[in-house]
């Protein structure tokens, strides 16, 4: 019988993050608005500031939209690690290895500063619940970052503890 274990990390500041997208809209529809009506004064004055500041806004919406609609599910099926990343309502699998595979889980206080190849699942920018996972694959030493809960580490850790690491 295999371990179960999954947990989803989302984007934790989503209502702040919708009202910023909604000023963003409003400031948008605000200015396209305020060209509509007055064409001739407009384009006299400063229209390729505004154009570059409503470009920027736009842009900004984006990513703050993109940044609220992903989220990240970290699984432990049957002695395998798997992270899936979802955005709105496709799901990628990101990364699946065995626990055996891997050599040392640590939580991550500075900047790396090695040259192991590493990726990042992660949502949140304040980074005080990130970890770091080595693992050897086809001989090569690999790493990722992830942020998951205290408990999904030491689900892991015991899982390594009963596996012998892989040579």
């Amino acid at each position: 019988m295999g371990y179960l274990y999954r947990e989803i990390v989302e984007y934790k500041q989503k209502r702040f993050a919708k009202f910023i997208l909604g000023i963003i809209t409003f400031l948008c529809v605000l200015n396209f608005a305020v060209v509509l009506t007055d064409l001739k004064k407009y384009l006299n004055n400063f229209h390729y500031a505004l154009y570059l500041i409503v470009l920027l806004l736009i842009v900004l919406q984006f990513k703050i939209w993109k940044k609220c609609n992903r989220r990240y599910r970290y699984q432990i099926i049957d002695d395998e690690l798997i992270i899936e990343r979802f955005d709105g309502n496709r799901r990628k699998v990101e990364l699946s290895i065995d626990i055996k595979s891997i050599m040392k889980v640590e939580k991550v206080i500075d900047k790396i500063c090695d040259d192991i190849e590493y990726k990042e699942y992660c949502i949140s920018t304040k980074k005080h619940n990130l970890y770091r996972v080595i693992y050897k694959l086809d001989n090569k030493v690999y790493s990722f970052c992830f942020e998951p809960s205290t408990n999904f580490i030491n689900k892991i850790n015991n899982i390594m503890k009963k596996k012998p690491l892989a040579s």
